[in-house]
Order: C-alpha cells, then structure tokens, then sequence
C-alpha cells in the first residue's frame, strides 16, 4: 500500500508543481524591463499593461528602463533573470528581428534565450514627406523617386534602424533610389525633416500626427493594415495599390527561457484577457499603435520569419553588418 501510495504521489508531483505555479504566481513584485527610455513606443504599451496586470495579480508590476545599445542591454539583463517569472522584458522587434541580423554578436540569442509570450501590438509607420515635395500620393512619389535618382533623402533614427530598414524596404520593393540620412534618433531625424534639410521619413504614426495635423508636414500612406485613428484621412498603402510595404514594428512580452510552463500559462492568459479590454485597447489606438493578439508558438513563428525578411533586405540592400 505504502509503496503504491509513493508511487501516486510521484505521478503527481509535476501536475502538482504546474498548480502551485500557476496559481501561485505571482508571489512578489514583478519586473518589466523596457529596454527603451521612457516615451518611447514600448513605454507606451507597457505602462497601461502593468497596471491591468497589477490589478488582476495583486502585486505590484514595476516598469524598468534600462535603455542603451539599441535595447540589446535591457534585453540581455532579462536573458540573464531568474526564470521564475518575476522578471519580464517588454520589447520592440529592435531587439529580436534587427538586432540578430544586423549584429556580429550579441550577448544573448533572441530565439533561444527568451519565452515568447504575446505580440500586444504593433507600432504602425506613416509615409510623409515636407511640404515642398511636390507629390501627394504613393504613386507620385515613386514617380517622383525614379526621375530624380538617389537626390530624394530620409531621415532616419539611425542605420539599422526600424526607420532606416522600412526605407530600404520601400525603396527594395518600387525599384527606386533613396538617399538614406541616418540621425542619433528620431527626435533630431524629424527636427531636420521639418526644417526640409531632408525631404521625406518613415516615422511612427504616434510622432508623425501632429505635425500632420498641424500642416507641417504631408502623409503619404499609413503602413498598415487599416487607416489610423490618428490619421483617419490617410490611406493605407494598400489602398494605393502597394502591398508589402509593412516592416516588422511590434511590441511584444518575454520571459527568460526555462521559465516553468505553469508561470508562463499564467501570464500568457492573463495578458491575453487584458488586451482584450476594450478601454486598453483604445487607448492603444489613440497612441497610434495597433492591438495584436498573438501568443506563444505562433508569436515564435512570428518572430523567425521576420528575422528571415529582415536578413534578405540586408543582403539585398548590402547593409553592413555592426
């Protein structure tokens, strides 16, 4: 009896073990480390996300900014976590797309190292140009593109940037031209495209709008699947007629790899019944990003063909590599 009793108990352990973690989790204060500055796109998302978790898990979820190194330091501090499911990284597709292609080495390896848990949204670009390029629509402007070859610049946040590849991309794709100026961010990139020392840039729609609003600057075409709540009046590049003209622009949640399947259950349910909440969700609309809801082993998939678009347009484009 005794042995068979043993022998029970033995069985049961991991579905027991699975259980405790699910249903304990979390049992101390977690850690959201963005490894961006605060204000940026990720900033966004991730602030009204820990809040909803706070509410639901009753413990605090502490947003940490470790920026530096393109987000590869925050990214590589959570690689290195307890895998308990305390510490969690908050990130852009800088980090796991870009930075693994773009990159010789880096301390951590953003398939193998890290649990994806859920795409949360996208942070959409908008086309615009300044005002004294004389084009109105996406097809003028490759128009425009071809009979001045290599004289039209984008400003960008840097090389190997989201901005900088999602030029190289359009540019890839309409068999143009364009003369990439790469900036020390976006802020001094769309400072300059104001003042028309360049003429053109593939921003976030978030810092496009006002200036858009305001007639400072044009906006040619949002890069996503439906128009913009920001931008309403502006068309979607598909609606002009050009398709794949989306860069990878997520934002995404991870745990360091080896975290127990039970804690990732748990997370990964809880964040998906939050995003679903209408008033999150607006509020992600109203800064300009798109709510996406991708989990798991899809949102893995996800991130390896992305990594496969992102290696060919390098290639492709001869970007060297850092």
């Amino acid at each position: 009896m005794r042995r068979r009793q043993f022998a029970a108990m033995v069985a049961a352990a991991p579905l027991f073990a699975y259980g405790q973690a699910r249903d304990g989790y979390p049992t101390r204060p977690v850690r959201l480390i963005n490894p961006f500055p605060p204000g940026s796109p990720v900033d966004v998302v991730a602030r009204p996300l820990a809040q909803k978790l706070q509410e639901i898990w009753g413990q605090s979820v502490i947003v940490e900014n470790k920026a530096g190194a393109g987000g590869t330091l925050g990214a590589e501090l959570a690689a290195q976590a307890q895998p308990d499911g305390h510490t969690l990284l908050i990130t852009s597709a800088s980090t796991h797309v870009i930075a693994p292609v773009l990159r010789k080495s880096l301390p951590y390896d953003a398939l193998k190292d890290f649990a994806p848990i859920a795409l949360v949204a996208h942070g959409p670009t908008a086309i615009v140009v300044h005002p004294s390029v004389p084009v109105r629509t996406l097809a003028e402007l490759v128009r425009y593109a071809r009979e001045n070859p290599g004289k039209l610049a984008y400003a960008s946040s840097g090389i190997g940037t989201i901005l900088h590849l999602n030029g190289e991309l359009f540019a890839a794709r309409n068999n143009v031209q364009l003369l990439h100026v790469p900036y020390k961010g976006a802020v001094p990139a769309s400072t300059d495209l104001l003042a028309g020392q360049v003429q053109m840039m593939f921003d976030s729609i978030a810092n496009a709008a006002p200036q858009v609003t305001a007639g400072r600057l044009r906006a040619l075409a949002v890069l996503m699947p439906t128009r913009s709540s920001l931008l309403p009046e502006i068309p979607t590049a598909a609606e002009q007629g050009f398709d794949g003209l989306e860069f990878p622009a997520w934002i995404g949640l991870f745990a360091p790899a080896r975290t127990p399947a039970g804690v990732l259950a748990r997370i990964t349910g809880t964040v998906a019944a939050v995003t679903a909440q209408t008033d999150l969700k607006e509020r992600y609309l109203q800064s300009g990003l798109l709510p996406v809801d991708v989990t798991g082993a899809d949102f893995a998939k996800v991130i390896a063909a992305n990594q496969q678009v992102v290696a060919d347009l390098v290639r492709n484009a001869k970007i060297e590599l850092q």
